[in-house]
């Protein structure tokens, strides 16, 4: 009897199946990286839209501890107030830069309590549904004192 010398075409497929496998997980991990990785990088652009009105509210305290910052979060549709005011306009762009950074769904929310040591509530909405287990409505809330 002869001694075998390389491998059998079975080994081969064996190999390429094993070796697809292979790759087939580290695709789908790859998928599932750059699904945090935009989820991450949308929560950042809230936290750093959210610092950004509260910029807004400091420069303008006067305005702001009279409630004229006040913007409810809509429900559906996001549109920001007509510019008017300088408020108005502030918020108009406070908005515009979100939907930038975060899509257009992306919208966010005021709400200042007046007196000599108001506080605002800020609230960014985002759409967040493509990460795992994201939510439609992603929230993120941030209370400071003007």
């Amino acid at each position: 009897m002869k001694a075998q010398a390389g491998v059998s075409l079975i080994e081969v497929a064996v190999a390429l199946f094993v070796l697809s496998v292979g790759m087939l997980g580290m695709a789908a991990l790859q998928m599932a990286s750059l699904r945090s990785n935009q989820s991450s990088y949308e929560r950042s652009a809230a936290v750093l839209g959210a610092y950004t009105m509260i910029d807004r509210l400091r420069a303008d305290v006067a305005a702001a501890r009279s409630g004229s910052y006040n913007l409810a979060l809509a429900d559906g549709a996001c549109t920001p107030p007509a510019a008017g005011s300088f408020a108005d306009t502030q918020l108009a762009n406070w908005i515009a830069d979100l939907q930038t950074s975060m899509g257009s769904s992306a919208c966010g929310g005021v709400a200042c309590t007046g007196g000599a040591t108001g506080s605002c509530m800020i609230t960014v909405r985002w759409d967040d549904s493509r990460a795992r287990g994201g939510a439609t409505n992603q929230l993120f809330r941030i209370e400071a004192r003007l």
